[in-house]
């Protein structure tokens, strides 16, 4: 196997480019990561703000704020004056809201950068929140919450988080409610932004065909009047302390189940096993539960594992889509091959090979780069990570992984929808 790392490793430095990472920290506390590549002059960067769903005091508000950044500034009036600065190099922007984080993020020629920043810098400090453009957006938000209902892998994963995750930030999709979407005002969305666009918050990833001092500079003249400041994050760990299974009823021909099991946190050694696990777990058409669930017992739609990295609640999930009549014993199945999945040292060794050739592949854009250099930066594990990702996935072991399922996972929290 350290054959095959090393020509990991090195895909790993022809994909990225070869070159390093530079890094600073304006004294208002915004992060500011750049790395040079060599390319054909483009360039992509993004800005995270910590928060996510963290502090909301109505849920859905920093998802809606998000949204209505890139409807119109001061000096960029609509989303058409956003875009165009962008789109005239071929390029884009846009912007998203999760659980943990929120982010704009950006593609354009090296000679549009400092356009696109000029872009980005007013979205951020002078958005203009027009009353017509709030409540379009709620009204598409609220949409967008009905809509879950028709899928049922989505209808299923907002019962299990109101179980799972009940009395914390992520009690609810970043969406919000339709009742809380509703109670959103102008007001609200300037708290909000104030207390996001703080330095502290705030990471800044580029990644292109760039000299990474003269792109500091500008960086730091975009960024520098950030306030400074921090928002506070609840990092608990809300084990799974006895199994409880919810059933919701919903129209249709197919039985969605979901489970969730306790995980280790983001900061553990276990985080890279686990990993590991969920990817031999159910991770493709080689997986443990495609191969028993589906292959062997007929069971399954579709099934498959993962596990999310969180600032706090960790959580390994299963997902399985049967017919109504097989769905209680591919409940019980399920569970059993999450506890004892008896893992090989081939579906081990093949998880492996999956995660460490997937995560290259999502590097082929500036992009992406960008983002992961950034994520791991604003979500506590630093930007070095992204180095060292492959390497730490490659040194886990089947032994470890069986004792972190011994470790972790017992009780359980499921839902089932049916018909």
């Amino acid at each position: 196997m350290p054959g095959l790392f090393l020509l990991l490793a090195l895909a790993f430095s022809l994909a990225f480019g070869g070159a390093g990472v530079v890094e600073k920290v304006l004294p208002n506390g915004v992060k500011l990561i750049v790395k040079e590549t060599k390319g054909k002059g483009i360039v992509s960067g993004v800005v995270f703000f910590r928060g996510g769903q963290h502090g909301e005091k109505k849920k859905g508000e920093t998802h809606l704020l998000f949204t209505l950044l890139l409807k119109g500034s001061e000096k960029y009036p609509s989303s058409y004056d956003i875009s165009l600065p962008f789109e005239n190099y071929g390029g884009y922007i846009y912007s998203s809201s999760g659980d943990d984080f929120s982010e704009i993020g950006f593609a354009t020629r090296v000679e549009g950068l400092e356009k696109g920043l000029d872009v980005i810098k007013d979205v951020i400090e002078r958005p203009l929140f027009r009353e017509e453009d709030i409540e379009r957006e709620k009204k598409n938000t609220i949409v967008s919450i009905r809509s879950k209902r028709e899928r049922g892998m989505e209808f299923a994963m907002e019962n299990l988080r109101k179980l799972t995750y009940k009395g914390t930030p992520y009690e609810n999709s970043p969406l919000g409610t339709e009742e809380s979407v509703k109670e959103i005002g102008r007001d609200d969305l300037i708290r909000r932004l104030s207390e996001l666009r703080r330095g502290g918050n705030m990471v800044v990833s580029i990644v292109g065909d760039v000299e990474a001092q003269k792109v500091l500079e500008l960086l730091e003249r975009t960024f520098s009047d950030i306030e400074k400041g921090l928002i506070s994050l609840r990092e608990e760990e809300n084990p799974i302390n006895e199994s409880e299974i919810v059933r919701v009823k919903r129209e249709g021909t197919q039985a969605t189940i979901l489970c969730a099991f306790n995980a280790p946190p983001r900061t553990s050694e276990d985080y890279f096993t686990f990993k590991v696990l969920s990817s031999a777990l159910g991770d493709g058409m080689t997986s443990i539960l495609f191969r028993e669930l589906r292959e062997k017992r007929g069971y399954a739609y579709a099934t498959y594992a993962f596990y999310p990295t969180r600032i706090s609640s960790p959580r390994l999930f299963s997902y399985i889509g049967t017919s109504p009549e097989k769905k209680e014993e591919a409940l019980k199945d399920m569970v059993s091959l999450i506890r004892d999945p008896e893992l090989t040292d081939e579906d081990v060794e093949l998880a492996k090979r999956k995660i460490v050739g997937d995560f290259l592949l999502d590097h082929q854009t500036r992009l992406r780069q960008a983002w992961y250099l950034g994520f791991y930066e604003v979500m506590g594990l630093g930007w070095r990570m992204d180095e060292e990702f492959p390497k730490r996935i490659e040194d886990v072991t089947t032994e470890e992984v069986r004792k972190a399922v011994s470790k972790y996972i017992d009780p359980y929290h499921c839902v089932v929808v049916e018909p």
